[in-house]
């Protein structure tokens, strides 16, 4: 029974990678055709709304929850919408597989953080293959660090530390209220932030030109609650810090997708760096399934 929820874990875990290795993609098409980053946002956050209302309806599960959830909620949403920002307005300067590995270098995070909160124990390989994700980033962005860029690469930066607040604040909820029902509140709250933004600042607002960018959007806002759902239910299966390892695989998938719709080549020095963090991520799972046998 383990084995076979431990293999299922990994399976949703892996489709989850896939789906977002699709959101970048569809985001920078939509902006280069024309949308604003605003309806961007928001386009996302409601199609994910109006996608798991009917889920949730035939799962007859309840869109109520407990006091002690909300102010978590809260908090995970905002964290939420600023990472979602953080990352679309990084990839206007640096390219998607740059953004992405530094972006979803997060588990080195996580595992700091239940390290040092006594959540879980690591063995040395263990770690090795944690910093040696460190090593493959740091090969991966030296280029960009001297092209430019370096703005961009700060602003993936404060995304890292925006992204592993957030995984690690929503799994906690994801044990207790399901993904579902934490995605609905998720997407929620951020429409109800993003509205309150606007009545703040003026945001503008501009669909994309053409057909393609409306595409692109609607993508964009599918496989972004997909890619959530789908990480969320995997967590509960083999744990945050394997399910945040494994989804490294997401820059891989994205840099894929990236090469074949928006011709975004890697050099042999970002070619490298790329190899590092995917052994990285297979001895980090060896380990593992060598600790538990």
């Amino acid at each position: 029974m383990k084995e076979k929820k431990n293999t299922l874990g990994i399976l949703v875990v892996l489709l989850s990678s896939l789906c977002f290795a699709i959101v970048p993609s569809s985001a920078k098409t939509s902006l280069d055709l024309g949308s604003s980053l605003f309806i961007l946002l928001f386009s996302r956050c409601l199609i994910g709304l109006v996608l798991l209302l009917p889920i949730l309806f035939f799962q007859k599960e309840s869109v109520f929850i407990k006091k002690i959830f909300f102010l978590p909620l809260l908090f995970s949403s905002f964290v939420s919408l600023s990472l979602i920002a953080a990352v679309y307005h990084a990839i206007e300067y640096i390219n998607i597989a740059l953004g992405m590995t530094i972006v979803y270098a997060f588990p080195i995070g996580i595992a700091l953080i239940t390290s040092i909160r006594g959540e879980e124990k690591y063995s040395l390989k263990e770690w090795l293959s944690i910093l040696t994700v460190i090593l493959g980033l740091f090969i991966l962005v030296y280029d960009e660090m001297f092209t430019g860029s370096l703005y961009g690469i700060v602003v993936c930066i404060i995304s890292f530390i925006l992204m592993t607040t957030f995984v690690y604040t929503s799994s906690k909820l994801a044990d207790s209220l399901g993904s579902i029902v934490l995605n609905f509140h998720l997407n929620l709250w951020s429409l109800i932030f993003l509205l309150m933004s606007y009545l703040l600042f003026s945001f503008t607002i501009k669909i994309p030109e053409n057909s393609v960018g409306l595409i692109a959007l609607f993508f964009n806002g599918v496989f972004y609650i997909l890619s959530y759902t789908l990480f969320f239910w995997g967590s509960r299966f083999i744990g945050v810090t394997r399910t945040s390892v494994l989804s490294l695989t997401d820059p891989i998938f994205a840099t894929v997708i990236a090469m074949i719709f928006l011709n975004q080549f890697l050099s042999i020095i970002e070619s490298l760096g790329f190899i590092v963090v995917l052994l990285s991520i297979y001895f980090f799972e060896r380990s593992k399934i060598t600790k538990k046998s």
